[in-house]
This record gives C-alpha cells, structure tokens and sequence, in this order.
C-alpha cells in the first residue's frame, strides 16, 4: 500500500463520508419501499395506532430521501475528489448500506424492539413483538443480519482494494 498525502488522505475520506450517506440514503429508502409499503411487514415504530406508525415511516421516508439529497450535494461539490474513483464510491456505498442494515437489525429490532423484520409472522402482529415473543420471525432476522453483514463485508473489502490501488494525488 502506498503512503498517501494528507490531500489524497482527505479526498478518500470525502469519497468515503459521500458514499456512506448515499449508502444509508439507498438502503433505507429500499427498506421504506419494499418492507414497509409493498410488503407491509413492519413500520419504523410498530404501534397499535395507525396514525402512529404512518407518522413514523413518513419521518423515516423523509429521513432517507434528505441522505440521499445531501449525497447528491456532495457528489457535485466533490466531483473533483471523486473523478477516478468509482470503486471506492460504490464500496463506501455498499458500506454505508450494510452498516445501516445492522445498525438497524441489531438496535432497532434485537435492543429496542422498535419493529422486527417481519410483524405479520407474529401471533398476534397488532402488538409490540419483541424477538422474546415472536420466536417465528427469527429466520427473517437472521436473513437480515446475513444481508447486512455481507453488503458490509463486499464493501469493506472493495474499499480496500480500491483505495490500495489508488496512486498518491492530492
């Protein structure tokens, strides 16, 4: 690995923070689409209340759609950083994702108990299920972890390569 500049330093890291934003933008707003609108398993909050949980993916739906406005912001402002490294782009995106998918399997499913994967698989899926008391979403959980860990593993990996064969510029 070549010793980079404190100018090629900065640059990877804009690369890098611009990828992660896209990244938890990305997945968090694929997450909105698929798990809470056309499936329909869970909402950001899983309430009794519909106004509730409808007021919680709205908050979340705007949440991801302002991560992906400020990364598009930044993939104008640092185009000049970004010229060259496509690879390491989408690895800090593949990051990004996979760090948002845990951070929300492990924290917002397991610790919290927000919401699981999949509510409707739930003896009774109007309540507040915690993993405790809904043992038959485990394997969606799991598959979640699984997906989470490899998008995050795919990237890393990739980020590395990309920025090994990055030669030193400023």
């Amino acid at each position: 690995m070549s010793v980079l500049t404190s100018g090629s330093e900065a640059a990877q890291r804009s690369v890098l923070i611009t990828g992660v934003v896209l990244g938890v933008g990305v997945v968090g707003a694929l997450d909105e689409a698929i798990f809470h609108q056309v499936l329909q398993w869970h909402t950001l909050y899983w309430s009794d209340s519909e106004p509730q949980r409808l007021l919680s993916d709205g908050l979340f739906h705007l949440l991801t759609l302002a991560l992906l406005v400020w990364g598009g912001v930044r993939v104008l402002q640092t185009s000049a950083e970004l010229r060259g490294r496509r690879a390491a782009l989408i690895a800090a995106i593949l990051i990004g994702g996979g760090a948002f998918n845990l951070y929300d399997g492990l924290v917002q499913h397991a610790l919290l108990h927000l919401h699981l994967v999949n509510e409707y698989v739930c003896a009774d899926p109007t309540t507040n299920n915690s993993l405790a008391s809904c043992s038959s979403d485990i394997p969606y959980e799991l598959a979640w972890l699984a997906v989470s860990i490899a998008l995050l593993a795919v990237g890393i990996i990739r980020w590395r390569s990309a920025t090994a064969r990055e030669p030193s510029r400023p």
